[in-house]
């Protein structure tokens, strides 16, 4: 069986960094948990991060766009090192990883490395 993992804390971070009640696109999500961790999700990361959050009720996906939901909301508002406990406290994940469309992953990817290469190169404010 599954535990949760770090990974699963960082996609649920990434989550509540859409301010909790917004809806985001993957390319946001991509570009916020690149903040959050210096880092970005591979494509087996984020689906099986958002699979067991789905599955547990904590996050929803539909049209394009990802977000919390209600039952989702307190878990992520744990300061980051409790998130895990919180979600040890809900039994072992039981999601299966979410299928993204081929290439949709990437593209999400691209956008979003797009825009931040364009914001780099952009005129100094």
């Amino acid at each position: 069986m599954s535990e949760w993992t770090g990974t699963d804390v960082w996609v649920l971070r990434t989550l509540k960094g859409t301010h909790n009640e917004n809806r985001a696109p993957l390319a946001d999500l991509i570009g916020i948990g690149d903040f959050i961790e210096r880092a970005v999700f591979d494509e087996s990361e984020f689906t099986r991060g958002m699979g067991n959050l789905v599955a547990a009720g904590l996050a929803e996906f539909g049209d394009g766009e990802y977000w919390l939901t209600e039952a989702g909301r307190p878990v992520s508002e744990r300061r980051t090192d409790r998130i895990l406990a919180g979600l040890r406290k809900l039994g072992r994940p039981s999601g299966t990883p979410l299928s993204l469309a081929p290439g949709e992953f990437d593209r999400a990817e691209q956008d979003y490395r797009g825009r931040m290469a364009a914001y780099l190169d952009g005129p100094a404010n």
